[in-house]
């Protein structure tokens, strides 16, 4: 017979500057923002993150609004899309991660009682402060998109999340938390007119912008040990709560003519903060600004082997810098092998990625913060990715 924790997971799881005009008024419009967030987060709900990060992006550290080189610049980069130069289609794009406590967290609380009598109780309460602060976490989503020449894009994207984690020291309570989104977007990249001066280099710049329209069902309740043993289909139904919501992205991007091939972008993601629903919150608004260099001179099949990239993500919130820096690179050392490391709030991410032209298998890892600092606590997680690309 299948535990409550057991069906949740299965309820949320998938079954299958310048001188230039512009750049002053990009900086202007982020400042505006910078100063705007704080205060809206307060007024309002706020809804689980709604962002797709691909194997690649993960094992560099979350590097990718100054990188915008593949499908992942539709949603934290859609001005690069521009230097996009061949078709790319698949409809299968899919991704499965766990972290290091699921199997841990699925154990013990497999093994709680439904049973309302002193002896059980004080076994299921036994339980729960045994994995207290432990997180049981599992993803799964498939991107079936198409990157045209022109620097058009679409996509549809279907992407579930379970999770569950012992909160309330003092009382011990179980958080189940789960969302299915399903997504349809549609992205645009146009240059700038003329070549401007950057950093005292010549550069070509783009704006892009992503519209989506989301569509979510989510589940974030607490149980007691004895609710959750005896969680059913129809508890889980009468829990579930649903919306949908309309925004977009809004973008920049620029190619310096220098040695180092540098490239610098910047993003405001979700600029409507739309609700999904009033039980479920708002989208959050991000700021994000990242640059990135290939250092290596020579033939251009020699300047691609090494990308190195850096991101500053939403330093409106506060908090110490480091949680809002990420740091990346990545290195071709065979035309089909790359490898990957960076850094992400303190912990260290890698990854690998083998591609056959048709066939794309990637392997990576990365930490997610989950404490008030940067390095203070980690969740590790671990993702693999299979693509068919055409």
């Amino acid at each position: 017979m299948k535990t409550g924790f057991e069906k949740d997971l299965e309820k949320y799881s998938i079954h299958p500057f310048t001188h230039c005009s512009c750049m002053g008024m990009l900086i202007i419009v982020t400042t505006l923002f910078f100063m705007t967030v704080p205060t809206y987060s307060l007024l309002a709900l706020q809804a689980y993150p709604l962002m797709y990060e691909t194997s690649r992006t993960l094992s560099m550290g979350g590097v990718s609004v100054g990188i915008a080189d593949d499908r992942q610049a539709m949603y934290t980069n859609p001005a690069g899309l521009a230097q996009i130069r061949d078709k790319e289609y698949a409809l299968i794009q899919a991704e499965g991660e766990y972290n290091q406590d699921y199997r841990s967290v699925k154990d013990k609380t497999s093994g709680l009682s439904d049973r309302d009598t002193p002896q059980d109780r004080a076994a299921n309460n036994r339980t729960l402060t045994s994995i207290m602060g432990k997180r049981a976490h599992m993803e799964a989503s498939n991107l079936a998109y198409y990157l045209g020449t022109q620097g058009f894009a679409g996509a549809f994207l279907y992407q579930a999340l379970a999770e569950t984690e012992v909160v309330r020291p003092t009382n011990p309570r179980i958080r189940a938390l789960g969302a299915v989104d399903s997504m349809l977007s549609g992205s645009l990249s146009r240059p700038f007119p003329g070549t401007r001066t950057i950093f005292g280099d010549s550069a070509n710049g783009w704006w892009g912008g992503t519209a989506k329209f989301l569509s979510r069902r989510s589940l974030d309740r607490e149980y007691d040990a004895r609710d959750f043993a005896g969680l059913s289909e129809a508890d889980l139904r009468s829990s579930e709560r649903y919306g949908a919501a309309f925004d977009f992205d809004a973008a920049t991007y620029w190619e310096l003519d220098n040695s180092w091939h540098s490239r610098v972008g910047g993003i405001i993601h979700n600029v409507l903060a739309a609700e999904i629903d009033p039980s479920i919150g708002n989208l959050k608004r991000d700021v994000a600004v990242g640059v990135s260099i290939r250092p290596l001179s020579g033939p251009p099949e020699r300047n691609k082997k090494l990308l190195l990239g850096a991101d500053l993500w939403n330093p409106q919130d506060g908090g110490e810098f480091f949680s809002h820096l990420r740091l990346g690179g990545e290195a071709w050392v065979r035309p089909w092998l790359g490898l990957r490391a960076g850094m992400r709030s303190g912990w260290l991410s890698a990854g690998i990625e083998a591609n056959f032209r048709v066939i794309r298998l990637e392997l990576s890892t990365y930490g997610e913060e989950i404490g008030p600092r940067p390095g203070d606590r980690e969740d590790r997680r671990y993702r693999l990715a299979l693509g068919v690309e055409f």
